[in-house]
């Protein structure tokens, strides 16, 4: 298997190569193209079902990322029939794609930076806490761990910092993060600060570990644009 990843940081693409009986698993809507010696099967967007049991648990953990997460219910399994098959992923948003490893450590990606990643890769639902509600990106991670690749996305260009000791993040501006790297919300500065400052509530991560972060704000934007649309 091999993964390109083009256009970036404003539109990112990835163009994954697949030989015989490899295959990739992605969000539902996100094939731009595809060879025609591939097969595509539909699956819930939760842990790879095995047999019933594995079965109930992708199809709760599907549920709970739909209507909790705010994700796709199911996902689409890419699978090749043929060597040098080809499928083209993108995010619904303008902006990056990276392709991480998890061989060293979990990835924990925020629910709606999920795009894909390789078929052994265990995605759990993972809750944030109640404090997550009003950090602004939501109470659900996906924690994505094994031997393979994930594909994370954003909206806008993607910065990784490698982090030892303490970082405050926007809460709108977290993508993923790995390594021993532990959060809390907390405000920016006294309550004064809080609400005039436009910064709100930021996550300050402290530990050792790499931390994805993304250049644009989703919900900034969306509170830019909602006064201007017609009534």
């Amino acid at each position: 298997m091999k993964i390109d990843v083009e256009s970036r940081p404003s539109y990112g693409l990835a163009v994954v190569t697949l030989d015989k009986g490899e295959a990739i698993v992605a969000e539902s809507g996100s094939m731009v193209a595809m060879s025609d010696k591939l097969l595509v099967e539909t699956q819930f967007n939760g842990v790879g079902a095995g047999g019933l049991v594995d079965w109930l648990q992708a199809a709760f953990v599907g549920l709970v990322r739909k209507f909790l997460a705010g994700e796709t219910l199911f996902v689409n399994k890419f699978k090749a029939k043929e060597d040098g098959q080809q499928v083209l992923l993108a995010p619904s948003l303008v902006g990056d794609v990276v392709v991480e490893s998890t061989r060293d450590a979990p990835i924990t990606v925020q629910a709606t930076s999920y795009l894909g990643s390789t078929p052994n890769i265990k995605v759990d639902l993972i809750w944030g806490g109640f404090s997550m509600l009003f950090g602004g990106e939501g109470a659900f991670f996906l924690r994505c761990k094994g031997d393979g690749d994930v594909l994370i996305n954003a909206y806008g260009a993607i910065e990784k910092r490698q982090i030892d000791g303490k970082y405050v993040v926007d809460s709108g501006h977290v993508v993923a993060f790995e390594g021993k790297l532990k959060y809390k919300v907390k405000r920016v500065g006294g309550w004064k600060s809080t609400f005039l400052s436009g910064e709100g509530l930021v996550l300050e991560f402290e530990g050792t570990g790499t931390l994805w972060l993304q250049t644009r704000n989703l919900g900034a934007f969306l509170g830019w644009i909602t006064p201007l649309l017609p009534g």
